[in-house]
């Protein structure tokens, strides 16, 4: 079970949009309103039972299932998007028609599919001359998605073409 001072439970009632301010907790506490542990001395804080924190959410968020996310990557994909959104990247790869025809050779697949493959990336450029697509750590945003690389290739530009390429295969299977 883990233990929680007012400055972590803070972060996770500030996420819950509970409070804005520290002292709100503080007096949460003080007032029995939130279930902790006194202060054991002048400098100690309060400590807060994970279990307790999680009762006090959820009685004031009924509509939200406030749990902890156990699966890793729905973490990283969260994060991922968090970072995204602030449109922050590692780098971008530029496309080049040969680089398409490439993969799709090495994949057996027709012409025609490399055809409509380089028209969908051609339409990608996101306001450059060339068709370029952005990437962070594991994944790639393309057409609005994350994509997460293909880990069976030693080079960046690789993982991400290839991923796209599956990607874009999946999507026209399916439609």
């Amino acid at each position: 079970m883990d233990i929680y001072n007012v400055d972590q439970a803070f972060m996770l009632l500030k996420q819950y949009k509970l409070t804005t301010h520290k002292e709100s907790v503080r007096r949460w506490l003080r007032n029995g309103i939130l279930k902790g542990i006194p202060p054991q001395s002048k400098k100690g804080g309060w400590h807060i039972k994970e279990a307790d924190l999680w009762v006090f959410i959820r009685e004031r968020t009924p509509d939200v299932d406030p749990q902890p996310r156990k699966d890793p990557e729905a973490i990283r994909s969260a994060m991922w998007w968090e970072i995204v959104r602030k449109n922050i990247f590692e780098g971008f790869i530029e496309i080049k028609k040969s680089d398409v025809k490439t993969c799709i050779e090495q994949n057996r697949q027709s012409k025609a599919f490399e055809r409509d493959v380089w028209e969908n990336l051609r339409q990608n450029k996101r306001g450059y001359m060339t068709p370029r697509i952005p990437y962070l750590l594991d994944a790639c945003l393309y057409d609005g998605q994350r994509i997460k690389m293909d880990n069976n290739f030693s080079e960046t530009k690789d993982q991400i073409l290839f991923a796209v390429i599956e990607h874009l295969r999946q999507e026209k299977v399916y439609k």
